[in-house]
């Protein structure tokens, strides 16, 4: 089965100081014609820091390609509302196309700042026009009821298009929108709508499903809403059948989507208690049990971090053990056990190595990215920079997990201490990265730092600042 975990974790992992858009692309149609809708999310938080009397404002350039010919375009500048609390910027945008193949290219301009652009393309096909047909499905975050012309309004329903198809821990019911086209008076159709475990749309694990009667007309709209209060997390998705009055099915669409729910995790966590019986996990005592959790924290991805971090809050103890039991079961197989202790042996030296006086060593920065990416292969301590607070730079030649080469990390010490080192910068691409580190490293002299709060700041070079060379030649 294929996991769009890691590909949503990329995703909304961005840095800060880059666009972090959600862009979805859906086909539809008129009652002669099709078109192809472009539904996209802005994030207030990833755009760079106006000034206190404008607004943000971002430049989105949508080309359609047939082949290398451009056969459309539209180009439109998104502003945002004036106040003091920045709102995503959402807009939708529609084209009106020919049966064929497309590509289709969106970028999304940052006009403030460093004008940061985000980029995404996809591949479209148009099919032909057919005497009873459907669109695709539209998976909502939010619906209401409105009377505005509006292009995100439909039949007097405002929506909005859900994130990245993520229905997290505080959304409870998965609504969508589809439309369905051509259905005949002389006959009788009904739809079913069900989820289904797995991305791939060949398995089988029925979750939910219901039926919905239809009426017969040449467009009918349909919401269509479903309890996911009680589905475990993972890859999922919807598919929506349309039946004729002989229960053929007569056209049928699917939409993946992810689902993070740590209550019902822990919930199936706490059932089954022969699982674990003669385990290694029967003798973790009992007060080692959140010690044991949070060593393997930073080796956690989701939706199992959401559900470890509930556990903490939480769990039961027959939970707990099952979620040590599973993880190390699915990683390790027969060997979890001596995986689990060999694990815990570094863990407990991490934390003894890296611990800071309030935290424990794998819950500090430099204990986290020791615990998940290994051992760096060159390490740099700087603690002689009048001018910098103490620093420290990590080179990995190679992270597995992420397949990229010469990684670097820059920790410094803002307290003076030499036990409280924090992540400053990075070039992993999940983890975070400052382009203005330097000017943070370099705070205890504002006069050489160059560039205002919205764009990146260097500092002046000098005999006493050597960071940034350091840096590029480690």
């Amino acid at each position: 089965m294929k996991h769009i975990f890691t590909l949503l974790l990329l995703t909304v992992s961005l840095q800060a100081w880059s666009i972090n858009a959600s862009v979805e692309f859906l086909r539809f149609s008129t009652i002669e014609k099709q078109y192809l809708e472009v539904n996209y999310r802005i994030f207030a938080n990833s755009l760079a820091i106006s000034d206190a009397e404008s607004a943000n404002q971002v430049l989105s350039t949508i080309l359609i390609y047939r082949g290398e010919e451009i056969v459309d375009y539209q180009k439109n500048l998104l502003v945002g509302s004036n106040t003091e609390i920045s709102t995503d910027l959402l807009d939708v945008r529609r084209f009106l196309l020919q049966p064929g193949d497309y590509r289709v290219v969106v970028e999304l301009e940052d006009q403030n700042g460093l004008k940061q652009v985000f980029k995404v393309e996809k591949q479209v096909s148009i099919e032909a026009q057919k005497d009873m047909s459907m669109s695709d499905i539209m998976l909502l975050a939010t619906i209401s009821q409105s009377d505005e012309e509006s292009p995100m309004v439909r039949n007097g329903v405002y929506m909005e298009v859900l994130p990245h198809a993520y229905y997290g821990k505080d959304l409870d019911v998965l609504i969508s929108y589809l439309e369905v086209y051509g259905l005949q008076d002389q006959d009788k159709y009904y739809c079913s709508y069900e989820i289904i475990s797995g991305y791939d749309s060949a398995t089988e694990t029925q979750e939910v499903v219901k039926y919905k009667r239809l009426e017969s007309k040449e467009l009918q709209a349909c919401l269509l809403k479903l309890d996911i209060s009680d589905i475990a997390s993972g890859d999922y998705h919807l598919v929506v059948n349309v039946y004729n009055g002989n229960k053929e099915i007569v056209d049928s669409k699917a939409s993946t989507f992810v689902r993070v729910n740590p209550k019902a995790d822990i919930a199936n966590l706490s059932k089954g208690m022969n699982r674990i019986n003669n385990s290694f996990v029967t003798d973790i005592v009992i007060d080692s049990l959140d010690y044991y959790l949070k060593a393997i924290a930073p080796i956690v991805n989701e939706p199992k971090r959401s559900m470890l971090d509930e556990l903490l809050d939480n769990g039961s103890t027959l939970a707990k053990r099952r979620f040590i039991y599973d993880y190390w079961s699915a990683s390790s197989g027969e060997d979890a056990k001596g995986a689990s202790e060999a694990y815990m042996k570094i863990a407990r030296a991490v934390d003894r190595n890296f611990f800071n006086g309030t935290s424990y060593g794998f819950d500090t920065d430099m204990g986290y990215v020791f615990l998940r990416y290994g051992k760096p292969d060159d390490a740099l301590v700087v603690d002689d920079e009048l001018s910098a607070f103490p620093y420290q730079i990590w080179r990995f030649n190679k992270i597995l997990t992420t397949g990229e080469n010469n990684v670097k990390f820059l920790f410094y010490a803002p307290s003076l201490s030499h036990k409280d080192y924090r992540l400053l910068h990075s070039t992993c691409r999940v983890e975070y990265q400052n382009p203005s580190w330097e000017a943070e490293l370099y705070r205890k002299i504002p006069e050489e730092v160059v560039g205002n709060a919205s764009e990146v700041r260097t500092v002046n070079d000098g005999f006493t600042r050597r960071a940034r060379d350091l840096w590029n030649d480690f």
